[in-house]
């Protein structure tokens, strides 16, 4: 009678003690809270031989239930909510004093979500002030686009691991730790420096200060002249307060140590962690048998991860760095307004070998070219090609298999637990051996490597014959292999965070087997604190509200694209409102400034590619345009002529990778951080011709142009 509307539902309200959002604490009811009699006018009553009739209902103005029954009632609700972990829609029936649950289906109109706005924002970190400054310079190529929610708990969360290892190492106490300000700056997913509050002071002092410039370039990859900051790095500098005469023995120590047994204590830890203890997360989480315990083990292995991982960076990378500055020192000190400076230092640090991040590029090119029926391979579909060279036994699967068992835990976003590495995803360096492949025999050739003695007597820089031999024999070789030294440190890093990475998915995997979650790849939509509320039992119906918010706004805030520096109150990115004004084009050309990190020209076609997913539109030969590149790039290095990036500096991804790739007949001349950055891309969209133009290019200098034809590009004085 209710459902065809002949009668009104009585509606009942109960209290519960309510103490937290989490179902696994046992709740009860309080009380009836109020009632609200519907009108009844007619009732449908069954009849024992089959068929129901309509009655008049006499007594209208009672509950059709008793009070002790609504007690009942509401009990048995809070424990079918408990076990569904939603709000359901239950029909009862009540015969006898005996309760019978005739349906129950969860109530789908409910709004329990949060805004767009809270779950885009629900991971920022904070603001001490309305004007904070942060950038992406450097992160934007460590972790490019948004991080999922597991990452950036796992990696910033609490206490960071990089003020543990200051800890550790004797930079930091704990009474420097302050929960107020946070390590990296956080917006959309994305993580920022934080220029404002940061800890990181590398640039107080700048312009005046030669090692802030140095750092500038390093990070930036070129000098800054925003007002707002270069007041900030000057307020800064005023507020640095000078380190005591045992904070000036600690660093003083700690740059020796790094200098001295930096190198030796990163070969050390590396190998007993892979070839002699071979390490595996997974080997050990394979004994545990249900979510609760394998995600209590990750957490027990958390700190050795980390630890292992990052204790013989921070040393190497900042010996590494100091032996450049002193290179750098040497070449400034022989002449005043010396314009070959630039030049001559991207010469001695592109000379350097043994560059383990530089064999991913030239092992492919190897591989492409030990394949016997280059024809038939490039006609093959991308999984066909990938069995044939795992499954086979010449010389070109022989190949592969090797550079999967050494780079394998590389690729692209390499940090982010949720992006598989080129182990568990290998098709993007099958479609890079393909393309290969279909380019001309120069694209197999290797870099000529010149001896230390050939790039000295190579410079232009006027020198002495004293600074010439310290040079060689001492400042070149060191520099160099400090170099080396660095990218090993980072290849060992990724490897142990890769060893998390398995973790994570065996975790996933064994959540989903539990049904605890409904598919593996939610597990990346997922904070730490929340994954670690489903393994011990608890069931909050929110927390998979938000997932579906995520994973909804995940590929939008992953196209965001920032200004080099973004500034508070609001912190938003450039393309926020989604829409490309193209631009006014005038006679002449448009033209862009940069910083180039190594020296050469080339013709070539050019691919502008937001991001790695539409890499497959490159071509041998082509120049790349994009934002930023990591190591996920390297598969597509072996077919570019130039690569020109908005953010990065000389020490970035794509500028060591290229100079130490680098061919003499066809040098990879790299721009980075060029002004009017977002200039090129409205360029392309507002043009009615095709992203991938013919260009010209030479970087021998800072310039990029765009002719006015826009099919052409020059990179040069």
């Amino acid at each position: 009678s209710v459902v065809s509307a002949s009668s009104e539902p009585d509606t009942i309200k109960m209290s519960t003690n309510i103490e937290s959002n989490s179902l696994s604490k046992r709740r009860h009811i309080i009380g009836i809270e109020s009632k609200v009699i519907g009108k009844k006018k007619t009732l449908i009553r069954l009849l024992e031989n089959g068929g129901t009739v309509e009655e008049e209902v006499i007594d209208n103005n009672n509950c059709c239930i008793t009070d002790e029954d609504l007690l009942r009632l509401g009990d048995i609700g809070l424990q079918i909510h408990k076990h569904y972990g939603n709000a359901r829609d239950i029909e009862w029936g009540l015969k006898g004093g005996q309760i019978f649950m005739l349906q129950s289906r969860p109530v789908t109109n409910l709004d329990n979500s949060y805004t767009d706005y809270e779950i885009m924002h629900e991971l920022d970190s904070s603001h001490p002030t309305e004007f904070e400054i942060y950038s992406r310079a450097h992160w934007g190529e460590n972790f490019p686009g948004s991080s999922s929610w597991i990452c950036l708990q796992w990696f910033w969360a609490n206490k960071t691991n990089f003020f543990r290892q200051e800890i550790l190492n004797g930079t930091s106490i704990d009474e420097d730790y302050n929960p107020f300000f946070e390590v990296m700056g956080i917006q959309y997913n994305q993580v920022m420096f934080n220029l404002s509050s940061g800890p990181f002071n590398f640039f107080a002092g700048y312009p005046e200060s030669k090692q802030a410039q140095s750092m500038v370039l390093a990070m930036f990859g070129h000098q800054i002249d925003d007002k707002d900051v270069l007041q900030l790095f000057r307020r800064k500098q005023m507020e640095d307060k000078k380190p005591s005469l045992i904070g000036k023995i600690r660093m003083f120590s700690y740059i020796i140590h790094s200098l001295l047994f930096g190198p030796k204590n990163l070969i050390k830890t590396k190998e007993e962690t892979i070839e002699k203890n071979r390490y595996d997360l997974v080997d050990i989480l394979k004994h545990k048998s249900n979510s609760k315990d394998i995600f209590n083990t990750i957490l027990d292995n958390q700190f050795f991860i980390t630890n292992t991982a990052l204790k013989n960076h921070g040393p190497v990378s900042m010996g590494s760095g100091f032996k450049n500055s002193i290179l750098k020192a040497v070449l400034e000190s022989s002449t005043d307004n010396n314009n070959n400076v630039e030049d001559d230092y991207n010469l001695m640090i592109s000379s350097a070998t043994n560059v383990i991040s530089a064999e991913v590029p030239k092992m492919l090119s190897e591989i492409a070219k030990s394949i016997k029926d280059k024809q038939w391979f490039r006609q093959l579909s991308d999984e066909e090609a990938l069995q044939v060279l795992t499954t086979g036994s010449d010389e070109s699967s022989q190949k592969f298999r090797y550079f999967i068992e050494r780079h394998g835990h590389r690729g692209y976003r390499e940090l982010d637990p949720m992006y598989k590495p080129w182990k568990g995803n290998p098709l993007p360096c099958i479609k890079t051996i393909k393309t290969i492949l279909s380019g001309n025999e120069s694209q197999f050739d290797s870099k000529i490597e010149k001896s230390v003695e050939e790039v000295v007597n190579g410079l232009k820089t006027p020198l002495t014959t004293f600074k010439k031999l310290l040079l060689k024999q001492v400042l070149l070789p060191w520099t160099r292999r400090g170099i080396g030294y660095r990218e090993l440190s980072k290849y060992f890093m990724i490897w142990m965070n890769n060893k998390c990475r398995e973790g994570f998915w065996h975790l996933a995997q064994q959540m989903t087997k539990e049904g605890l979650i409904p598919s593996v790849d939610t597990f990346f939509y997922l904070t730490v604190t929340e994954v670690e509320a489903l393994c011990n039992g608890q069931r909050d119906p929110l927390i998979f509200s938000r997932v579906r918010q995520r994973r909804r706004l995940y590929p939008k805030m992953d196209k965001y694209k920032f200004e080099e520096f973004i500034k508070g109150p609001e912190m938003k990115p450039r393309n926020f409102e989604d829409r490309i004004i193209p631009p006014v084009l005038t006679s002449g050309m448009v033209q862009m400034t940069g910083t180039p990190v190594s020296n050469g020209s080339i013709k070539a076609r050019v691919c502008v590619s937001e991001d790695i997913t539409e890499a497959d539109n490159i071509q041998p030969g082509d120049i790349l345009i994009t934002y930023s590149t990591d190591i996920g790039w390297s598969p597509y290095f072996p077919l570019l002529s130039g690569i020109i990036t908005e953010i990065g500096g000389t020490i970035s991804h794509g500028a060591v990778i290229a100079r130490e790739y680098g061919r003499l007949e066809s040098i990879l001349p790299i721009t980075f951080g060029y002004n009017h950055r977002n200039r090129w891309n409205d360029i392309s969209r507002g043009s009615h011709c095709p992203r991938i133009r013919d260009p010209e290019s030479d970087s021998s200098g800072g310039r990029v142009s765009c002719l006015q034809d826009r099919r052409y590009l020059s990179i040069g004085h």
